[in-house]
C-alpha cells in the first residue's frame, strides 16, 4: 500500500568554498576547480542525479532526507516519511519523477519536483534496496543488496523480484544497457560479477577478477564500465570479454558517470578525489576535494560541471569540467526593419551549459552578411538606437556567452537592413488623441538538443524564452504520433528551462516531436509563444 505525504522543506543556505569560482577569484577559474555546498547537519550522501527541473537532487542516506540544489546554490531538504529509512540512490523515472531507495526503510520512494514523497514497500523484508536506475522499458530497476535479487517496479508502484543466481552476491550499482541494448546492468560486489537482467527477467552472470568488489557501474559514451573498488581497476565489459585499467594504489573506485564530450568521471573514496578520463578510458587528471571528503555518486549537471557527492563531510561538490558555453541559436535583432531614430533589440540566442552572462557587440555592415560586419564602438548593450551612419546599411550582434568554465566565442546574428528615418513623435495639439492600447511584447521560443533520441536512454531538451524577462510557464509535450508525454508547468529561471526525457520503449523508430508552448502570466505584458524541435526516435 503506498503512503503518500507532502514533504515540509526546509532550506538551507550555507555554502563552503574549496574555491570559489568567478566570484572575485585570484586566478581564472580551472577544470576541476569545485565549490562545496553543505547539506543537512548528518548527513551521508550517495546518489546524485540531475532532475527534470534542472536542479542536483541528492539522497542524503543517515539524514533521512532528499535534497534539491537549485543553480544558485541554494539547498532544499525534503524528510523521508518513514523513519530511519536512509535515503541512498535516486534517479529520474520516465514519468519526469524522481525515484530513490530506502535501505533501512526497505522501500522505494518517489517524489516529485514539487516535493510530493510517496513510499512503496518492497515484498521481500529486509530486502535492503540499494541502487535504482530506469530501464528501457520505462520502469524503474533496483539492486536489494540483502535479499540477493534484483528489483523492478513500476510507477504506479507495482513491485517484481527476481533471485540473483550466485548466493550471496550482495548487488551493488545498476545501469541501462548502451544503446540498442534492452537490457539492465548491474555488479555484484561479494560476487565478482557483473550481471545481466533482460526485461522477462532472465539473468546472465560474467566474472571479474576475484577480490574485484565491483560497485558502480555505468555506461559511457557506447560502452559498459564498471569500478572495481577492490583492486583499484576500472573494467569495460565488450560482449562477454572484461578489459580492466589499472589506476594508482588506494584510489578505491566507487562510482562513474558521463561528463561533456563525452568524457568519464570517476569517484576515488580511498584518495577523497575524482578523476576525468576519456570515453576510451584514458586518465586525463585527477583533482583533489576536501580531505575526508570520501566521494561516492556523482553525476553531470545542466550546467555541464560534475555534481559530487561527499560522505564523509555531508556536502555536495560542484566540479568544473571545463565546458564552455556551446550555442545551440544565433542571435536574433528585432525588428527586422529598422528605421534611423528607433532602437534595435538582439536576443543572446540560445546556449547550452548555462550561461551566466553574455557581451554583446553591434556591428554595422556593407552588405547582407556579416563578413561585410565591422564593430561600432560603445555600442555593447543589448539594445541599439540607430544612428544616421547606419542609414542604408544593415545591423548586426555578436554575442558571446560565459558560464562558471569561461566564456564560448562569440556567435552573429543575421544582418537586418536599416530603412529611413524613424516617425517623429507628434507635437501636441488642442485636440488630445485617445491612448493607445499597449500591445504584448513578442515572445520567442527556441528548443535546444539531439536530433537523435533512443527509446529508454534520458537526452535533455533547453528551451529558452526571449525576452529572458517574460514571466509565465512553459509546458512540454514529448510527442509521437497520437503518443504524448506532458511535461507542464516549467518555470524559467533566467529565461531557460531544461527538462530530461527518455522515449518510451514503446515508441516506434521514427518521426518525434518536442513542442514547447510558453504561457504567459499576463498576456497583456507577453504574448503566447510556440516552438517545435523535430527529432528521430531510434
Amino acid at each position: 500500500m503506498a503512503i503518500r505525504t507532502l514533504a515540509r522543506p526546509f532550506v538551507l543556505l550555507t555554502v563552503s568554498a574549496v574555491a570559489l569560482v568567478g566570484i572575485a577569484a585570484p586566478s581564472p577559474a580551472a577544470v576541476g576547480d569545485d565549490t562545496s555546498f553543505a547539506l543537512v547537519a548528518g548527513a551521508t550522501p550517495y546518489g546524485t542525479v540531475l532532475g527534470p527541473d534542472g536542479a542536483i537532487w541528492v539522497a542524503t542516506g543517515a539524514a533521512n532526507s532528499i535534497a534539491r540544489i537549485d543553480a544558485k546554490g541554494t539547498v532544499t531538504n525534503y524528510p523521508v516519511p518513514t523513519a530511519a529509512a536512509t535515503p541512498r540512490f535516486i534517479t529520474v523515472g520516465s514519468d519526469k519523477n524522481l525515484w530513490f531507495t530506502e535501505q533501512t526503510g526497505n522501500k522505494i520512494g518517489r517524489i516529485t519536483t514539487a516535493g510530493v514523497i510517496t513510499e512503496f514497500p518492497v515484498t521481500t523484508a529486509g530486502a535492503e534496496p540499494f541502487a535504482i536506475a530506469p530501464g528501457p522499458d520505462g520502469n524503474l530497476w533496483f539492486t536489494e543488496q540483502a535479499a540477493n535479487k534484483i528489483g523492478r517496479i513500476t510507477t504506479s508502484g507495482s513491485v517484481t523480484e527476481f533471485p540473483i543466481p550466485t548466493a550471496a552476491s550482495m548487488p551493488y550499482g545498476i545501469v541501462a544497457g548502451p544503446s540498442g541494448s534492452n537490457d539492465m546492468y548491474f555488479t555484484e560486489s561479494a560476487g565478482d560479477k557483473i550481471g545481466k537482467i533482460t526485461s522477462s527477467g532472465a539473468i546472465t552472470e560474467f566474472p571479474l577478477t576475484n577480490g574485484a568488489r565491483p560497485f558502480g557501474i555505468s555506461t559511457i559514451g557506447s560502452a559498459l564500465w564498471v569500478a572495481e573498488h577492490g583492486i583499484n581497476k576500472l573494467a569495460q565489459l565488450q560482449g562477454t570479454t572484461v578489459l580492466e585499467i589499472s589506476l594508482p594504489a588506494g584510489t578505491q573506485p566507487l562510482w562513474l558517470a558521463q561528463g561533456p564530450g563525452p568524457t568519464m568521471w570517476v569517484s576515488f573514496f580511498g584518495t577523497s578525489a575524482v578523476a576525468q578520463f576519456t570515453a576510451a578510458g584514458s586518465l586525463q587528471a585527477t583533482y583533489p576535494l576536501e580531505a575526508g571528503a570520501k566521494p561516492t555518486g556523482l553525476t553531470q549537471g545542466s550546467d555541464g560541471n560534475i555534481w559530487v557527492s561527499q560522505s564523509g563531510n555531508a556536502k555536495v561538490a560542484r566540479v568544473l569540467s571545463g565546458q564552455f558555453p556551446t550555442s545551440v541559436a544565433a542571435p536574433v535583432v528585432t525588428p527586422a526593419g529598422v528605421a534611423v531614430g528607433a532602437t534595435a533589440t538582439t536576443t543572446p540566442g540560445t546556449w547550452a551549459y548555462e550561461p551566466t552572462s553574455f557581451t554583446y557587440q553591434w556591428q554595422r555592415c556593407t552588405a547582407n552578411s556579416t563578413t561585410s560586419c565591422t564593430a561600432i564602438a560603445g555600442a555593447s548593450a543589448s539594445t541599439y538606437v540607430v544612428t544616421a551612419a547606419d542609414s542604408g546599411k544593415y545591423l548586426a550582434t555578436s554575442v558571446a556567452a560565459t558560464n562558471l568554465n569561461g566564456s564560448a566565442s562569440a556567435v552573429s546574428s543575421a544582418p537586418v537592413q536599416v530603412g529611413g528615418t524613424a516617425t517623429p513623435t507628434p507635437t501636441s495639439s488642442a485636440t488630445p488623441t485617445p491612448t493607445a492600447t499597449a500591445k504584448p511584447a513578442t515572445t520567442f521560443l527556441t528548443i535546444a538538443g539531439p536530433a537523435v533520441i533512443r527509446r529508454g536512454s534520458s537526452a535533455t531538451f533547453v528551451v529558452t524564452v526571449s525576452p529572458t524577462t517574460a514571466a509565465g510557464v512553459i509546458n512540454l509535450t514529448y510527442r509521437q504520433g497520437a503518443k504524448r508525454i506532458l511535461v507542464p508547468n516549467l518555470k524559467p529561471v533566467n529565461g531557460v528551462v531544461s527538462s530530461s526525457f527518455a522515449a518510451p520503449t514503446t515508441w516506434k523508430k521514427g518521426k518525434g516531436r518536442v513542442i514547447a508552448r510558453f504561457v504567459p502570466t499576463s498576456s497583456k505584458v507577453n504574448g503566447f509563444a510556440k516552438s517545435i524541435h523535430l527529432v528521430k526516435v531510434r
